[in-house]
């Protein structure tokens, strides 16, 4: 399972490395193996999980057995703050995606270094309305752009910054479990794009021949006033 996803800053990138090493030390390390669940939907544990080895996938399974990918998480990153902070029970089933090592700290534990360590306060926010911010731009786009160009922007957030090209290893089935769509529709989508010269599918990979062209070819699929530089 391929899940792509840009990198995002995490808790470890905002935190003193001090702070850092004493919120780990509040926690239990668990060790998970590949394919082993880290949650389940509906799970309601108060604690706040970091972590800390390896990758995690976030997705659901319908009831006829189909998943729906939603997340990667990587080293650094947190899950768990909708139980710990609102109460709410955990909308996501995780995987460990090769071996994984996570920190869960609880709330008995958290609560304390929270009430007296403002960065982990203002870390925590940022990194919520990071999401939030993620969150909309994926609901913008599944709402106004078509498939091709919806494909188009999934497939630039694995490119490498300043990349002129780029090999990414993805299968269409993948592709199909990211977005919520047929393989048969992705197929469709990548044979329109691959009509243009804009990507070139394979077997187990997808090439971007010109990346600057295909940032190009999207930009004008987007139709909106671009952002000022932050």
């Amino acid at each position: 399972m391929k899940v792509l996803r840009a990198r995002t800053r995490t808790l470890k990138d905002l935190l003193p490395p001090p702070l850092m090493a004493r919120l780990l030390g509040e926690g239990q390390l668990r060790r998970y193996a590949d394919g082993q669940i880290v949650q389940e939907r509906g799970d309601d544990r108060a604690a706040l999980s970091i972590v800390t080895r390896g990758e995690v996938v976030a997705g659901n399974l319908s009831l006829d057995g189909a998943l729906l990918a939603s997340a990667l998480l990587r080293p650094g990153e947190t899950f768990g703050e909708f139980s710990l902070f609102a109460g709410l029970p955990r909308t996501q089933t995780l995987w460990a995606q090769g071996d994984v090592e996570i920190a869960h700290v609880s709330a008995a534990r958290f609560w304390p270094l929270f009430d007296t360590e403002p960065a982990l306060a203002r870390a925590l926010m940022s990194l919520t309305v990071a999401r939030n911010y993620e969150i909309l731009e994926f609901v913008d786009a599944q709402r106004r752009l078509k498939l091709p160009a919806r494909l188009v922007q999934l497939l630039l957030t694995a490119v490498e910054e300043g990349a002129p090209s780029a090999q990414i290893a993805c299968r269409q089935e993948d592709l199909a479990m990211m977005l919520g769509l047929s393989r048969v529709a992705i197929g469709k989508a990548l044979t329109q794009l691959a009509a243009q010269g804009l990507v070139s599918p394979g077997y187990g990979e997808i090439t971007l021949p010109d990346v600057s062209r295909l940032r190009r070819w999207f930009a004008a699929q987007d139709q909106r006033q671009p952002l000022d530089p932050v």
